[in-house]
Parts: structure tokens; C-alpha cells; sequence
């Protein structure tokens, strides 16, 4: 991580206080990190906050149990403190999730899914009667947006202005495009979504919309997709929309990435989260 990646992150944020730990060795300084980032979430109707688990590392000579769990019992103690009622993460099972399973650290909330469909063109009435456009991050639709959302989730970062301008205008090294949707013959905003274009396809970062618009905004951004010149949508997603997802012509499968919780005391338990938590590729920090 470069100085500005790592400003971006921990500073720029939610700034006001940093979650992280460090482990130091006496001559060597920092030998390691325990990251996370507070972020704001929505939590049955209420604000809250969470912690974003991110950038654990250790150098190799001080790898082992000990260190990982001095680390990672500094912060979410801290965290339970100042009223934050979860911490979670979107490592991959079969790297750092696993000791931290056995430590009893972590616990495995779920698997994330994902969605790849080739795209195709379609001309069904929705093409006509609504518009993607692009959009930019400062339009006050978004709150707008957000606030007739959000009633819908029981668990989410909320997705408002600041954090969708946080987390991918000012974004040091990707790039993201912002589109809105809305009728032709209207100027509401009705869903929003955030894509980032690779060579053949195109990654559905981040959405938000409420159920009932979700088909006609994948079709739309297939249409876009298609015209742009991608040949394939992909999308992470939690299990509960799996069997829209297949409604919607997506081929699902289980992704290499898990969502685990802390597990300290005072933070929300598996089944308060599972089933329950909305997230995106947005959610994790290498999208």
C-alpha cells in the first residue's frame, strides 16, 4: 500500500479516531497491523457503527498465534467502547480466515456469492420507459435515494453522498462510473448503481434500489454493458438474493471470500447478521 492508498483509507474516511492496532518490537518498530475502518450502518431502522476488518499483516519472522491475538483483541474492545455493534470482514477462507476461525477470533458469518451472466441486448418496454444516465456524486437525488431505501435493509453501510464519494471519487488508484436510473419523462432518481469496466466485462461494484426496480436496473445495465462492449457481467451479492439473481439470468456459485464477525463480547451475534447483511464488491477494500 502506498501513503496516499493508506491515507485514503484510515484518514479520509470517517475521520475522528483510527481502529487500528500495531504490533511493536523494541529495535524494529512495527512488525504488525490489525486494520479496520469505522463506517456508518443502518442497522433495523437505526444508525450504528461497524468496523471493516482490513490490511492484516505480519512480518514473517513474527507470524504466529500470539501475535495475531494480542492484535486483534486491542480493537474491537476499543470499538465496543465508543458503541460500535459489529466488526466484519471479506477475507479469503483460505488464507488469514482460517487461524482466526481456529483462535476463536472469528467466526463464519457466510460465503459471499457470486454472479456472472454473458450479456445480450433486450428490448423489453423498460428500455424505453427509463434511462440510465450518469451521474455525479455530489446530486442530492442520492440521499434522496438512500433515505427510501433503506427501510428495506436490515443490516448495510449506509450508502449516502459522503460514503459513495469517499469510497469511489476519491479513490486513489481505480476508477468507477456512477449511473443513475429514471424515467424518460421524469427527473426522480430511481436506482443507482456503481460499475467498473474491465477489458470484456463489466464489474456491478455497488447498487442501490429498492426491490421492485432491481430487474429493470439490470437490464439496463446489461443494454450498457452490451453497447460498451462487454461481454460479461459480475456482481458479489449475499445469499438471501440468490434466487433473484437466477430469476435475473445470472449463473451464481460461491465465491472465494467469506464474511466472518468479531467475535467479542457486546458486538452482534451470527444470527442477527446472517441472512440479514447487505453487501457488494464495494464493501471490500480490493474492488
Amino acid at each position: 500500500m502506498t501513503l496516499e492508498e493508506w491515507r485514503w483509507k484510515y484518514i479520509e474516511s470517517y475521520p475522528g479516531k483510527v481502529y487500528s492496532a500495531v504490533a511493536l518490537h523494541e529495535t524494529l518498530g512495527v512488525v504488525g497491523h490489525y486494520g479496520a475502518v469505522r463506517l456508518p450502518l443502518i442497522y433495523n431502522g437505526e444508525r450504528a457503527g461497524g468496523l471493516a476488518i482490513c490490511d492484516v499483516m505480519i512480518l514473517p519472522p513474527f507470524r504466529g498465534i500470539n501475535t495475531l491475538k494480542q492484535m486483534s483483541c486491542i480493537t474491537p474492545r476499543e470499538a465496543v467502547r465508543d458503541g460500535i455493534i459489529v466488526g466484519y470482514g471479506f477475507p479469503n477462507r483460505n488464507t488469514l480466515l482460517r487461524p482466526a476461525v481456529q483462535l476463536g477470533i472469528y467466526e463464519i458469518v457466510e460465503d459471499v456469492m457470486e454472479a456472472v451472466k454473458e450479456v445480450a441486448f433486450h428490448t423489453e418496454m423498460s428500455r424505453y420507459q427509463y434511462k440510465l444516465f450518469p451521474m455525479d456524486y455530489s446530486d442530492v437525488r442520492i440521499d434522496r435515494l438512500w433515505n427510501e431505501c433503506n427501510a428495506e435493509l436490515s443490516l448495510a453501510v449506509i450508502r449516502d453522498r459522503r460514503y459513495l464519494n469517499w469510497r469511489y471519487k476519491k479513490h486513489p488508484f481505480f476508477r468507477y462510473e456512477l449511473w443513475g436510473l429514471r424515467k424518460r419523462l421524469g427527473s426522480k432518481l430511481q436506482a443507482l448503481v456503481v460499475l467498473r469496466r474491465e477489458e470484456g466485462r463489466t464489474r456491478i461494484i455497488d447498487f442501490v434500489c429498492p426491490k421492485s426496480m432491481l430487474g429493470v436496473l439490470f437490464l439496463k445495465i446489461e443494454n450498457y454493458s452490451f453497447s460498451a462492449g462487454s461481454s460479461q457481467l459480475v456482481l458479489w451479492f449475499p445469499e438471501y438474493l440468490k434466487n433473484r439473481m437466477i430469476g435475473m439470468g445470472f449463473s451464481v456459485r460461491t465465491s472465494v471470500t467469506s464474511v466472518p464477525r468479531t467475535t467479542h463480547e457486546g458486538t452482534l451475534a451470527k444470527s442477527d447478521i446472517a441472512g440479514q447483511f447487505f453487501y457488494t464488491m464495494g464493501d471490500t477494500d480490493f474492488f
